[in-house]
């Protein structure tokens, strides 16, 4: 029994082959003959993958693996594919795997009818952050970038097709289209945002201004008068025609001698005539012509007054109007007239401008006479006087007449010697202005002559044909300018051998200091003018102004309230319009000065050959013309409105006989 069941379980195997083949196969037969090789067939197939940790978008290439009934893997071979879950992932017919989302997924290969299978488990990729990158971080206005997003997962992988929303947190600096094109708007900063899958990613980005490629320059007017201050701007403009702001211009005028131009822009004109301004930025330059006029003014008059008749009140023979009238408010409110001569100068006070009398129990100033051109103490005109608090300031027009001189007149130290050294000193009342006192020679001098005093040689003309005239003289009234300083205008005759002269400025800070005064050289208040006595030399003169203004020495000078302007007042040094009589000109700023207007037509005694025609308001010769608001409340009488009264001096009989004339005048623009 044994033994047949051996015989059993060896015959048990062949039994799944044909009958026909069954004695050939076990290698039975009657004989035991015949012997062959089995034939091999597939019996498993094993699938298998690079990597088990796939990740959404990751392709791999998987394989299969046919196995024989014996374990001997079949070469040659082929498989088809196929997913369970094709959304998951595919198979392609080579084996190919890619993963499109995250999930499970069973991968089957089937080979001769025998499937082998693979689960995979993918895990799905999730955008953790997004990138934001552009081909430069700073843009010049009106220029664009394209900015590029890129998502990343949780790996640090780049997540690929994934589109981006696109957005800019300062519209007025950049905006950003919906494919991340980036438009610069505006200089400033601006942050560029990139969205994928709700996570943001994000890029600062600099907008500077773009290239200056035109400049504008714009005026409020074109047309200014003239003293006036424009405030020009200058606008520049890129490539794009857009802004480009804070930038910086450097400004020009086309004609320094018709006005003046700050760094910021701020156009002081001088003088009638059309300039150019420019403005450059960055090399590039924008201009604007600006067509500068006249103030224009016609006048009214009122009625003549007699102020100081000489018949009646004079206080001896020499006491006369020998200047222009100038008023202060002493402290208790009255008035105080300076309107005199020398040797004596003395007063006209009164309570109000109707009530003025002369003070003749004490001259205010008398003239020191000394006969020595060095000592600046000659024959003294309290010319000037400006009141501060209790302390009563004094300009003195200081004449030396050489009465040594064969070639002068000698004996003759008086204003009828030909030969005139003028200087301008200082002197100060503490008692009310009624008398004046100066400091210690030399410190008493304000305007020294720039030379030592020469008399002329024997047979030397004139040219003027009377007097050989030098020095600094005549200083107007003074004026505190905006500015703190105190102004006057003085005149100077460079050389006794020309008649040419001019006029200069001065001013200082400080009006008990004879030595602080300066004056104009041209390009600022630097000149100290010293006296050639102590130095041993000869001094620099001062820059004459404006020769429009040439031959108005001895005016008078207030701010017109109505006009805006400094006015000053004089003779004419000529004729104006074909006429004789007072003119003014116009300044902003003390130093430019317009050309000259006829305010009324008078005889002068510059003009003594040209009669006044009807209009004319005096007919026998007159000078020394002031302007003098009677409602001014000023302590000096430094403005007037457009109301004022216009004070000369008329000579009666072409000798002592002088009076002191008022007249009131208004102002009207015409131009």
């Amino acid at each position: 029994m044994a033994r047949a069941g051996l015989v059993v379980r060896f015959l048990q195997p062949c039994a799944v082959a044909a009958f026909v083949v069954l004695l050939s196969a076990c290698g039975g037969g009657g004989d035991g003959g015949g012997g062959g090789e089995p034939v091999r067939t597939v019996t498993t197939v094993t699938v298998t993958s690079p990597t088990n940790t796939l990740k959404q978008g990751d392709t791999v290439q998987l394989t299969a693996v046919a196995k024989d009934q014996f374990g001997a893997v079949m070469t040659g071979t082929t498989a088809t594919w196929s997913s369970s879950a094709p959304t998951v992932a595919t198979v392609s017919s080579t084996g190919l795997l890619q993963a499109l989302a995250g999930g499970s997924v069973t991968v089957t290969a089937t080979i001769s009818g025998v499937a082998g299978t693979l689960a995979l488990t993918i895990t799905p990729r999730v955008t953790t952050a997004v990138t934001v990158s552009s081909p430069t971080t700073s843009l010049a206005v009106g220029e664009t970038a394209q900015l590029t997003a890129v998502a990343r997962d949780q790996f640090g992988d780049v997540i690929p097709g994934k589109a981006a929303t696109w957005s800019a947190s300062d519209a007025k600096v950049a905006t950003v289209s919906s494919i991340g094109l980036l438009q610069a708007v505006a200089p400033g900063m601006v942050v560029a945002t990139a969205t994928i899958d709700a996570v943001p990613g994000s890029l600062t980005l600099t907008v500077v201004p773009g290239t200056v490629a035109s400049v504008t320059v714009n005026a409020p007017t074109l047309t200014p008068k003239e003293g006036d201050t424009v405030q020009l701007t200058a606008v520049a403009r890129d490539q794009f025609d857009n802004l480009v702001p804070g930038v910086t211009a450097t400004w020009s005028v086309s004609d320094a001698t018709l006005a003046a131009i700050s760094t910021t822009g701020l156009l002081q004109t001088y003088a009638t005539g059309t300039v150019q301004a420019r403005a450059t930025v960055a090399g590039v330059t924008g201009a604007v012509s600006l067509a500068v006029s006249a103030i224009k003014v016609s006048v009214t008059f009122g009625a003549k007054e007699v102020v100081f008749d000489y018949t009646t009140d004079r206080c001896e023979d020499l006491d006369l109007p020998d200047q222009a009238a100038r008023f202060v408010r002493a402290e208790d409110g009255s008035l105080v007239l300076i309107a005199g001569n020398a040797p004596k100068h003395y007063l006209s006070r009164g309570a109000n401008f109707d009530s003025l009398k002369r003070v003749c129990n004490q001259a205010a100033l008398v003239s020191a006479d000394l006969r020595t051109a060095e000592s600046y103490e000659n024959w003294e005109w309290l010319w000037v006087v400006y009141r501060e608090g209790s302390r009563w300031h004094a300009l003195i027009h200081n004449e030396f007449h050489d009465a040594v001189s064969s070639t002068c007149r000698v004996g003759d130290p008086s204003p009828g010697n030909p030969c005139w050294y003028n200087s301008i000193t200082y002197a100060a009342s503490d008692n009310g202005g009624a008398a004046y006192v100066k400091p210690s020679p030399p410190q008493h001098v304000v305007a020294p002559a720039p030379s030592v005093w020469v008399p002329p040689p024997p047979g030397a003309t004139s040219p003027s044909g009377f007097y050989f005239a030098e020095g600094y003289r005549a200083p107007t009234n003074v004026v505190r300018a905006g500015d703190g300083y105190y102004y006057s205008l003085i005149e100077l005759f460079p050389t006794k051998f020309s008649d040419s002269r001019g006029l200069c400025l001065m001013r200082t800070d400080r009006l008990d200091d004879p030595a602080s005064w300066r004056a104009w050289d041209g390009s600022g208040f630097n000149l100290r003018m010293s006296s050639p006595y102590v130095t041993g030399s000869a001094a620099p003169m001062c820059t004459f102004l404006s020769r429009r203004i040439d031959g108005m020495g001895g005016g008078h000078i207030v701010y017109s309230t109505y006009l805006s302007r400094y006015v000053l007042v004089a003779l004419t040094g000529g004729l104006v319009d074909g006429r004789c009589g007072y003119a003014i000109s116009l300044s902003a700023d003390l130093i430019h000065w317009s050309d000259l207007q006829l305010l009324v037509e008078a005889k002068v005694i510059f003009c003594p050959t040209v009669t006044p025609g009807p209009g004319a308001v005096e007919t026998v010769p007159t000078s020394s013309p002031s302007l003098v608001d009677h409602a001014d409340t000023t302590v000096n009488f430094e403005r007037a409105g457009r109301s004022a009264y216009l004070y000369y001096t008329r000579f009666n009989d072409g000798g002592l006989d002088r009076d002191l004339v008022r007249v009131p005048i208004t102002f009207t623009r015409v131009d």
